[in-house]
């Protein structure tokens, strides 16, 4: 459960693909400072309306309709604040299906799932409350009807050239991955989580990163990749390599290895991505959302390989504007996991299409064939932006 960053024919509404780690640029602030404040109270008034519908092979099914109301006022004397109302309800029928559309009792729910103070000076920016957060291993997870929010205090510094540096004290979640999605719910009891991340972007068309987790009396986690992405007339293509160590204070780490090479024809409008992870020791953990592994599918993530597992993962995009479908998309995902759930596939179908900037549908079948659990779903969403 993841997104993709290499291929330029990416589907905006699924998370399907590939995850080369956490995008700093996302979780950075895009404040304008003045000299003096503005004489307009609101910079921005927006959000969704999303419709999700969801099926298995067992004849469950979730129908929900919901969305995000989000407003941020302009800054006085560096200052502002933020708010998102999110709100997923359903209609008629909610079985609980394989993705949660609702909260731990299958009950509709609503929630102040962002309240933030921001302040920004020179190249620095701090923004404290509830808030969208997207790093390697906790991140928005957008898969269902209500993303994850954190409750956090986020330190952003631009000083150094093509650097960026983020400090992070993470408290509480809510959303698809939370124990509870309607509700605030404390990570790693009242300690929280320490997050440090660092990206540097001097190097033409590459990207390294790096992040570090410190998870009190768990352990803490190392992240690292490095990202190459070019392009000609013709094509498109790129490479990620990464790293990562989950060290557990209480034994059993593990070290999980991981390459991936995308290749695009642009007159075709097709792309395709090959991914590769191996884990040394106990099962890698996702931790605090869907998981930045370079192999994760829609459903199966590196997580599901267990110990000493490896994965391969196969994604085909095609963008229909190639043929003159402008707005239409496909993707199709082949996953192989092989660890203490042997021959374990996923098959991933999925379709999305703009019918103008405001309103997209998209479409996502899945098919799950492993020794432990085997499953169909089908999710289809309508948005509305606004």
């Amino acid at each position: 459960m993841h997104k993709i960053i290499l291929s330029t024919t990416s589907l905006m509404i699924m998370s399907i693909g590939l995850y080369a780690g956490g995008d700093i640029a996302s979780i950075t602030p895009e404040v304008q400072v003045e000299t003096a404040p503005s004489t307009d109270f609101l910079k921005t008034v927006d959000g969704y309306v999303r419709l999700g519908y969801q099926q298995d092979d067992n004849d469950n099914a979730d129908l929900a309709l919901g969305g995000k109301l989000h407003i941020e006022t302009n800054h006085w004397y560096g200052l502002s604040a933020g708010a998102s109302f999110y709100t997923t309800n359903h209609l008629g029928q909610h079985d609980g299906a394989t993705v949660p559309f609702f909260d731990a009792n299958n009950d509709s729910y609503s929630l102040l799932g962002e309240a933030y103070i921001q302040g920004q000076w020179g190249n620095t920016t701090l923004k404290v409350g509830r808030q969208e957060i997207d790093t390697p291993f906790a991140d928005t997870d957008d898969i269902g009807m209500v993303p994850n929010t954190f409750e956090a205090a986020v330190l952003t510094n631009t000083d150094i050239a093509d650097t960026t540096i983020v400090l992070m004290q993470v408290q509480k979640m809510s959303g698809v991955d939370s124990e509870d999605a309607g509700e605030f719910n404390k990570l790693n009891g009242n300690d929280g989580v320490q997050i440090l991340g660092l990206t540097y972007e001097g190097i033409e068309h590459t990207t390294l990163t790096g992040w570090f987790y410190n998870v009190s009396g768990e352990g803490q986690i190392s992240y690292f990749d490095a990202s190459y992405e070019d392009e000609t007339d013709d094509y498109t293509y790129g490479t990620v390599a990464q790293y990562v160590i989950q060290d557990y204070e209480h034994g059993e780490d593990s070290t999980i290895y991981g390459v991936a090479a995308s290749f695009g024809i642009k007159y075709l409008g097709l792309t395709s991505t090959l991914a590769y992870n191996k884990t040394e020791g106990r099962a890698a953990e996702n931790f605090f959302g869907g998981g930045p592994f370079l192999t994760n599918a829609e459903h199966n993530t590196l997580k599901e390989a267990g110990m000493d597992g490896n994965t391969l993962l196969l994604t085909l995009e095609w963008d229909a504007a190639s043929a003159g479908l402008d707005g239409l998309n496909f993707v199709l995902n082949i996953d192989g996991h092989h660890g203490e759930r042997k021959d374990a596939h996923e098959y991933d179908f999925g379709v999305a299409y703009a019918f103008n900037d405001s309103t997209q549908l998209s479409a996502i079948y899945s098919n799950v064939d492993d020794n432990e659990d085997s499953f169909k779903n089908l999710r289809v969403f309508l948005n509305y932006t606004f």
